[in-house]
């Protein structure tokens, strides 16, 4: 473990005052005591809040110095895998339960990161599509860039769809994966997972059994976003009047025919992470290095801080 702001450690002195002001609150409570002829509750209870205060504390400043254990091991990569994470960025996705719920698209980005982590040692790449699809980021290893362009890269309708109608999206949009070079020559296994609320457009099922559907060509995932209860919302907080959900289930159903395609529902992302491990397989890898991951401490010293906080507050309000 270290600390990143040692510094912090000097608010571990402000205990002293607090026992200054504890020890004569004794004394006090003491003497009211001795005149009222009550029984005293005893120096355990006295030496009890004394190391409450000093825990207390302790932990608190031990927080303030922003203390992380830092884990390291070692990462690997895969010569033979490549996975795309395809999101749709429809202006359907800003649908949501509530106004102030997650959109879909918000969800989409948490389950893409979420399956990545399925398989770390894929190089994965992300692309957004509506009516067509945009690559945004060509695989790689780097999760920490895989992550970030999801959160600053995808967005809704960026870039705009070529079309103006209310449904956009189609996913006669998905085959351009099969033929503009997304994917690095020689690359035996192939992923394609497809976060999507698949209110789509009609779309050419025998061509995407040509190209996604062709016998181990891609190994396709699809995550279905959103539920019929959802609305797209406005600035005031009501819902558009423009917008109603679409059924999906056939359009799901023929994707999934055409494609040979797996479909899930974004309740069942442990699954869907499963299909995609079982899909990546195994194969030769490479060494990169060692990778170090830090987890902040702060919130959880924090935490139990409340515990010696609590017992003084009891002592305060019971004795």
């Amino acid at each position: 473990m270290s600390l990143l702001a040692p510094i912090g450690l000097l608010l571990a002195l402000g205990v002293i005052p607090v026992l200054a002001m504890l020890l004569a609150g004794e004394r006090r409570s003491a003497r009211a005591r001795a005149l009222l002829r009550l029984r005293a509750p005893g120096r355990g209870w006295t030496i009890a809040c004394i190391a409450a205060v000093c825990a207390a504390g302790a932990l608190l400043a031990l927080a303030v110095s922003r203390p992380v254990v830092n884990e390291s091991h070692a990462t690997y990569l895969r010569k033979d895998a490549e996975a795309f994470f395809a999101i749709d960025t429809s202006r359907s996705m800003l649908a949501a339960a509530s106004p102030t719920a997650p959109n879909r698209l918000a969800r989409a980005k948490h389950a893409a990161e979420t399956l990545r982590k399925a398989i770390p040692d894929v190089p994965a790449g992300v692309a957004s599509f509506t009516d067509r699809l945009l690559p945004n980021l060509f695989p790689t290893s780097d999760r920490t860039a895989f992550a970030a362009t999801v959160e600053r890269a995808v967005g809704i309708e960026r870039p705009p769809p070529g079309g103006s109608a209310l449904t956009v999206t189609t996913f006669d949009a998905l085959d351009a994966v099969t033929k503009d070079a997304y994917f690095t020559p020689g690359r035996k296994r192939l992923l394609l997972v497809v976060l999507t609320d698949a209110e789509s457009m009609d779309f050419d099922a025998q061509r995407l059994h040509d190209t996604l559907g062709r016998a181990g060509a891609i190994r396709t995932v699809l995550v279905r976003i959103g539920s019929s209860r959802e609305r797209v919302f406005g600035r005031e907080g009501l819902p558009e009047a423009d917008y109603r959900p679409e059924p999906t289930a056939r359009t799901v159903e023929r994707f999934v025919e055409a494609a040979g395609a797996r479909a899930f529902g974004e309740g069942d992302i442990g699954s869907a992470a499963a299909r995609l491990r079982t899909d990546a397989g195994q194969g030769a890898r490479v060494r990169l290095g060692t990778e170090t991951e830090s987890t902040d401490m702060a919130p959880y010293l924090v935490l139990a801080a409340f515990v010696p906080l609590g017992f003084l507050l009891f002592r305060r309000n019971v004795l």
